[in-house]
């Protein structure tokens, strides 16, 4: 194995689980060796893509993560095409180069397109089957979960938005930070000026994200609080929208723009991101990140879980 994004799925997939801090560190190391032209910021996005392709999952807020569990898994009406995901030990290689080798399995490795300057993910594992009974069976040969199709699925059960559990107001003199949300960066704030969305350094040095509404504060997520941020706005944002692919069929499919500074909590980016097994693509000039293959009833369900209409998209 060669390629950058491989290396580092081996190594968090051999590593099982640990610490936010350890494994970045690692990615550093790893990372700099291959790509030393890499940006400051690409680690972490390179782990928040690995969260969406569910090759593992973070918790954020204690700063700890573990390696997800091999899945094979359909994805909607593309035409019987699966995406095969989850940790790639050596072990689990061997076995999926064997099946591939006995004619087991019809295998195509895609890559997901990255700017340069970032750290490459690894190549997504494509499944071509004829029925469901077969792809099921693939996925007992291989020692894998199956899942029918995990986008539909995860759709049905996304939450919706809300704030997390009441916290106490940040402390006085303590540095502070306010969401822009027509920037959308974080700007230093003297003392919390209107409702929104706040970062701020807790005593034992922990960074976290606080909201603040109706005079009371909550603890949250950045990505949930960018949406609470939102909800608060008298007049409607518009950074969700959705155009519908013009093949004759394909109405109901079609693909998700999501603007810069809005970005999707983790289980809604991974549900959008198993409609086609890649990550979203990025539209420097558009400012936008773009989900395809998306049926409009889950672009929907995206922006109803989070207090957003589906505008629509005109772009070519």
């Amino acid at each position: 194995m060669t390629d950058t994004g491989g290396l580092l799925l081996r190594w968090v997939s051999e590593q099982g689980a640990g610490s936010l801090s350890e494994v970045k560190q690692g990615m550093w190391w790893l990372a700099a060796k291959h790509c030393p032209d890499f940006e400051p910021g690409a680690p972490g996005r390179w782990l928040r893509d690995a969260v969406s392709l569910a090759y593992m999952d973070i918790d954020w807020r204690n700063r700890r993560w573990c390696a997800a569990p091999p899945v094979l898994t359909r994805l909607p009406q593309a035409r019987g095409l699966a995406v095969l995901t989850g940790s790639r030990t050596a072990a689990f290689d061997a076995r999926v180069t064997q099946a591939v080798q006995d004619g087991l399995l019809e295998l195509f490795r895609v890559t997901s397109a990255r700017p340069l300057r970032d750290i490459p993910l690894p190549q997504s594992l494509i499944v071509q089957f004829d029925n469901d009974a077969g792809l099921a069976r693939w996925a007992a040969e291989l020692g894998v979960s199956y899942t029918p199709c995990f986008a539909l699925q995860g759709a049905a059960l996304l939450p919706p938005l809300s704030p997390g559990a009441p916290t106490s107001v940040p402390e006085f003199g303590k540095p502070l930070e306010q969401y822009d949300l027509e920037r959308g960066e974080y700007r230093p704030v003297q003392r919390p000026r209107s409702e929104g969305l706040y970062r701020l350094k807790r005593r034992d040095s922990k960074r976290v994200c606080q909201v603040l509404r109706d005079g009371q504060w909550y603890e949250t997520s950045h990505e949930q609080g960018v949406y609470l941020a939102l909800e608060t706005r008298s007049q409607a944002a518009d950074v969700l929208r959705w155009r519908p692919e013009k093949d004759c069929g394909r109405e109901r499919f079609g693909t998700l723009f999501v603007d810069w500074g809005y970005p999707l909590p983790d289980l809604h980016r991974r549900v959008a991101v198993m409609c086609c097994g890649l990550a979203p693509r990025i539209n420097a000039q558009a400012e936008n990140l773009a989900y395809d293959n998306v049926p409009y009833a889950i672009a929907n369900k995206i922006a109803q879980s989070l207090g957003q209409h589906l505008g629509e998209n005109d772009d070519e």
